[in-house]
């Protein structure tokens, strides 16, 4: 599925000159990456959508008259996602112009969180100490392998409304947020297989004490995601 769309995410016209931002007025709420999530109510022109310079469509004299928007109707939405009255809109939403035009986004708006750097006394260094201490003799090839079958993991955490990073501990029950996997460097493009635990004493709603999530692609930051992630409890 493409990306949800959220506040200042960018907007074209096929008949307008410049792009124009996106402003969510309809969900005050639910925020992504630290921006609110778009919905299909956000369509009232100069409010939601601002201007896109001149048009093509109203030629003069002078040159090309300024844009007016007149959007319709948003498609291409997620009708299984409501948030307040509206549903939830995607990076591949577009909606139609009254003059002509087609409205679409060149991006979702999402900021992607910045890369986590470990401390030279984090587990991950210990691990590696402890491994040059019972070093095999190395093979540089068998190297290569592991590491491509299994990229280190740094991190596991989500971005609250103001950006910062936290521990999937203090997620609330029912809570939707994306989860951030950060990987070693030089993993971008390969896959991951990750296993979170319920915490000691609780079992998650399907009665299980794990969750498990496979091939979650690594993008080019070497963070893999994982979205609309939410933690029900049985106790």
């Amino acid at each position: 599925m493409s990306e949800y769309a959220t506040n200042g995410a960018m907007l074209t016209c096929t008949c307008g000159a410049a792009p124009s931002q996106l402003q969510v007025t309809s969900n005050t709420f639910f925020s992504i990456q630290g921006n609110l999530a778009a919905t299909t109510n956000d369509k009232a022109p100069m409010v939601n959508i601002k201007p896109f310079g001149t048009c093509t469509l109203k030629p003069s004299t002078g040159g090309f008259l300024p844009c007016i928007p007149a959007p319709t109707v948003w498609t291409g939405f997620v009708a299984s996602v409501e948030i307040g009255t509206g549903n939830a809109l995607l990076q591949t939403s577009t909606i139609q112009c009254t003059m002509g035009g087609c409205i679409s986004f060149q991006n979702s708006g999402q900021m992607k969180p910045q890369k986590i750097v470990t401390s030279p006394d984090s587990p991950q260094i210990d691990a590696l100490e402890r491994a040059a201490i019972e070093a095999i003799p190395f093979c540089e090839e068998c190297e290569k392998k592991e590491q491509k079958k299994n990229p280190e993991i740094l991190r596991i955490y989500w971005m609250d409304e103001n950006g910062e990073p936290r521990n999937l501990s203090e997620l609330l029950p029912e809570q939707s947020v994306t989860v951030c996997i950060d990987v070693d460097d030089g993993m971008s493009g390969e896959t991951i297989d990750i296993t979170i635990n319920a915490p000691e004493g609780k079992t998650f709603k399907d009665g299980g004490n794990q969750k498990k999530y496979s091939n979650l692609k690594v993008e080019d930051d070497n963070t893999a995601y994982i979205d609309n992630f939410t933690i029900e409890y049985d106790n």
